[in-house]
């Protein structure tokens, strides 16, 4: 089926190799990505959420018989409380989003496209060199086929951007939280 026996030629398999090695690159490339941003969140979360507890329990050992006004009629009394619901919100988002579970699964999958690109270039070689014979090109492309169906079926999604409208709706609620909380502080 190689070499204009049937289906196409040797250099026709050449540029469906090339184009498999670019895809797996770009495969591979966005699970690091991925991997790095998943990481980053789970690290700047998990200080956030130490320092809110932190700070949540020093200040609770504290007398809250003082009514000193810090701002629009909000005592330090309610800014713990705040901070207490912003460490339980993080506390859930932590453990909800396992940012740092996903990382370790993206980084993972970009190992093994990082493999099945080796074995792509080793093929491409093997054909240039012609140290490889017919059938056996025909082998190697249907092993490299399979694993990358089964790769494929394990990975997660790698999104091409970002979702800033979902980031910005959790923003927005967080907002109209602090808002109904200072609201209700107030009065």
């Amino acid at each position: 089926m190689i070499n204009g026996k049937d289906d196409f030629t040797v250099p026709e398999l050449i540029c469906v190799l090339n184009s498999w090695l670019k895809r797996c690159k770009d495969a591979r490339d966005g699970h690091y990505k991925r991997a790095e941003t998943l990481f980053d969140r789970s690290q700047i979360l998990g200080y956030m959420l130490i320092y809110s507890t932190v700070f949540v329990t020093v200040f609770s050992f504290f007398s809250s018989t003082s009514t000193l006004i810090a701002f629009w009629g909000i005592t330090k009394q309610h800014v713990v409380v705040l901070m207490g619901c912003i460490s339980a919100v993080i506390s859930g988002v932590v453990t909800q989003a396992r940012y740092g579970e996903r990382a370790e699964i993206h980084r993972s999958s970009g190992a093994r496209y990082a493999n099945l690109a080796r074995k792509i270039e080793v093929l491409q070689l093997k054909i240039n060199a012609g140290l490889i014979e017919d059938g056996n090109i025909e082998i190697q492309s249907s092993e490299i086929v399979e694993e990358w169906n089964n790769l494929s079926e394990d990975s997660l999604l790698t999104p091409h951007n970002e979702s800033r409208s979902k980031l910005m709706l959790h923003g927005g609620i967080a907002l109209i939280f602090a808002f109904l909380f200072f609201s209700v502080a107030h009065s």
